[in-house]
């Protein structure tokens, strides 16, 4: 089974929508030795800024992004992919730890509008293709298929 059928099989079963998105999460990790954090951001509601959703790796301090700031902040507010091969390159970089060495962020859509995005941390530089960029934005479209209603809009109490 192809990687991109693992991820349309998990997106199909019957698990929550947090196993699923987890369980995406380990499977990539798994499947690209360069994938050391792999993490789901969803938007938080009316406020203008990403809330972290499931990941594997690292537990990260960086819970909440505000929109504008580091590579995933940039994303929520310019609709692109953004692959930095080297962070340190980057002025508006969120360092998640020394070891982090570049990041890639693909934007999730649903009905065309930006609710979230897939960021991936490596310890290697350059170590990003487009091949990589395209399965991230297949799992994306495929994440786009389930009900995220409750994760981009919280329960406010």
């Amino acid at each position: 089974m192809t990687l991109r059928e693992k991820i349309t099989e998990i997106i199909g079963n019957n698990l929550a929508v947090e196993e699923k998105l987890k369980e995406i999460c380990l499977l990539l990790q798994k499947s690209f030795d360069h994938f050391h954090w792999v993490g789901f951001y969803f938007i938080n509601g009316s406020k203008e800024e990403l809330k972290l959703s499931e990941f594997a790796g690292k537990p990260t301090e960086h819970t909440h992004i505000p929109f504008g700031k580091g590579i995933c902040g940039q994303v929520a507010l310019s609709n692109k992919n953004f692959v930095v091969q080297d962070v340190q390159e980057q002025e508006n970089y969120i360092s998640c730890g020394i070891e982090v060495k570049s990041e890639i962020v693909v934007p999730i859509f649903q009905e065309g509008r930006n609710i979230g995005q897939i960021d991936i941390d490596s310890h290697d530089l350059s170590p990003f293709s487009e091949e990589d960029e395209r399965i991230l934005e297949y799992v994306c479209n495929e994440v786009a298929r389930l009900d995220l209603d409750h994760m981009i809009n919280p329960d406010p109490s």
